[in-house]
């Protein structure tokens, strides 16, 4: 194998594909890449057995080969490297001479035998607009359990019909939600599929690298979900069993909603928050009275207290909420204002009189809703 690439293509293809490979791998060979000279590209691929992700970097051929080299070290070099020519040249027993101007190094390969094959599928994807996956990723994304031993929460579910896209995740405490209506229509009438916490994160990061108006391929096959964009194919293991039933969740209306800014709301959450202590999970106290919502934290170190002007004149409510979970959504609602919705009916529940607000869950949307439906449900927090 013998090849020339310039620095600048192979950081970039490295820094697409490295984020597949784990830091402490089962096997030593999933420490590595998988590199292939061919034609006029240098293919890389990566994989941890459940994800696997592949693509190709400009480069001249001198000589076709293969090779697998240790992914982060490789890394490493390439960063490290001057902005010229980087030529791969291997010789015996798989050792790979790297140069790059009066730069000089040899890196110890491993056959490419034992590397994991990349999923052969046969389907027919579904085109989504890249800008709006990527927006859609973001606002359901932080709400993935990372502690849960349930598979299927630690991933979000990929609902595709007729007409519409629908991405929900949910860590038990709280869950985002977010659809959206565009020109698709999926073989067989839907595909329903939950996508692992790690692809998605890796497909958040090639759609990231494209254009709004570029396409994913997405479909799914079996136990494998398969997506391609602007040359790179991703395929990942899917979870077995059904994803929560989150419509019991979503409620139908809600008694209480005021409208609040949401730059302001998110100085405020986190100010008052200072105090709080993980401890007790940043419990803040939301209380609406007329003309106003307070946020509040008392400790035995001190206490604050903040105040934010709504359009509200009805009965007074307390709620708690943690904090971090509003402000990951504040963080990524992308309007000027939010709804917080309190008291919420949910379907087929017969309201009693024993309810208070601070029992239920809070709901915030964006306002305007603009072209998605996105709502975010929080449970509440027992305040001290």
């Amino acid at each position: 194998m013998h090849f020339v690439i310039q620095k600048a293509d192979l950081v970039r293809e490295l820094q697409t594909v490295t984020g597949v490979v784990e830091k402490r791998a089962t096997l030593p060979i999933l420490s590595n890449l998988l590199l292939h000279a061919e034609g006029d590209g240098l293919h890389v691929r990566a994989s941890d057995l459940e994800v696997s992700i592949r693509g190709t970097a400009k480069a001249t051929v001198v000589k076709a080969g293969s090779v697998t080299l240790p992914a982060a070290k490789l890394a490493e070099i390439a960063r490290s490297l001057p902005d010229a020519e980087v030529q791969f040249k291997m010789g015996d027993g798989h050792q790979v001479a790297i140069s790059c101007e009066r730069t000089r190094y040899r890196i110890a390969g491993q056959p490419t035998e034992e590397f994991p094959s990349f999923p052969a599928l046969d389907l027919q994807p579904v085109t989504i607009p890249a800008g709006m996956l990527r927006g859609m990723i973001e606002r359901v994304s932080f709400a993935i359990t990372t502690e849960d031993p349930r598979y299927t929460l630690n991933g979000a579910l990929f609902l595709v019909e007729k007409g519409g896209l629908r991405l929900v995740a949910t860590d038990g405490h709280r869950l985002a939600y977010v659809d959206r209506k565009f020109d698709v229509a999926p073989p067989g009438g839907e595909i329903r599929v939950i996508v692992p916490r790690k692809a998605l994160a890796e497909v958040h990061k090639l759609t990231a690298d494209a254009s709004d108006d570029d396409e994913v391929a997405f479909g799914r096959q079996g136990n494998h979900v398969f997506f391609r964009v602007r040359g790179h194919e991703l395929v990942s293991t899917v979870p077995e069993g059904p994803f929560p039933n989150y419509e019991n969740v979503m409620p139908e209306s809600c008694a209480t909603a005021v409208t609040l800014p949401t730059d302001e709301l998110s100085h405020a959450v986190r100010r008052v928050s200072l105090l709080a202590s993980d401890r007790f999970g940043k419990a803040v106290r939301f209380a609406l009275s007329s003309g106003k919502l307070e946020l509040s934290y008392e400790a035995d170190m001190g206490e604050a207290r903040e105040t934010v002007p709504v359009d509200y004149d009805g009965d007074d409510l307390e709620i708690g909420f943690n904090a971090r979970y509003v402000i990951d959504f504040l963080s990524v609602v992308g309007s000027d204002r939010v709804v917080l919705g309190l008291n919420p009916k949910r379907p087929g529940e017969t309201p009693s009189r024993s309810d208070r607000p601070g029992d239920k869950p809070g709901q915030f949307s964006p306002d305007p809703s603009g072209e998605i439906d996105y709502r975010y449900i929080v449970m509440p927090m027992h305040l001290l």
